[in-house]
C-alpha cells in the first residue's frame, strides 16, 4: 500500500500554499469563475490534471516494459462542470492524446500500450466521472 499526503496552509487570503510529499510547493486558490486568483494551482486544475498526469506516467511505464521507442506523447483533458442533483460536479472529463513512434514502432503496440494505461491508471480508476478519451498515433520520419 502506497500513501501520498499533501498539506495546505491559508491564512483565511489568497493564494494560500499547497505543499506535496513530492517537495512541491504551489500556490493554490479558488478558480477566477469562483471569485479566485489567476495564476494558480486551482482543485479543478488539479482534478483535470491528475487524470492526464496519471495516463502519461502508466503509460511511459508499459511503453518501457513493452521496450517501445516513442518520440514524443501529449495530452489534453477537458473536465466540465455541471450541477448535478443539486450538487456541482465533474460530469464528464475527455482526453485527448498525441502520440509520435518512430517507424520502427508498430501503432498495434503503441495503441495496446495506450489502452493499457487507460486501464491501469490509478486516478481514472477512482474516479466516477465518465472519461472518453481520443487517440491520435502518427509516425515520425
Amino acid at each position: 500500500m502506497e500513501k501520498f499526503t499533501c498539506s495546505l496552509t491559508h491564512d483565511m487570503s489568497w493564494p494560500s500554499k499547497l505543499s506535496t510529499q513530492n517537495g512541491l510547493v504551489i500556490d493554490f486558490s479558488k478558480p477566477p469563475e469562483y471569485r479566485g486568483m489567476h495564476g494558480t494551482l486551482t482543485p479543478e486544475d488539479a482534478f483535470v490534471s491528475s487524470v492526464i498526469t496519471c495516463i502519461a506516467a502508466t503509460f511511459d511505464t508499459i511503453a518501457n516494459k513493452m521496450h517501445l521507442k516513442i518520440t514524443s506523447y501529449e495530452s489534453e483533458a477537458t473536465g466540465i462542470v455541471d450541477r448535478i442533483d443539486g450538487v456541482y460536479k465533474f460530469s464528464e472529463i475527455s482526453v485527448k492524446v498525441t502520440i509520435r513512434i518512430p517507424p520502427e514502432t508498430k501503432a498495434e503496440s503503441a495503441r495496446k500500450a495506450f489502452d493499457m494505461a487507460r486501464s491501469n491508471c490509478l486516478v481514472t480508476a477512482s474516479l466516477s466521472s465518465p472519461t472518453s478519451y481520443e487517440l491520435k498515433l502518427e509516425t515520425t520520419e
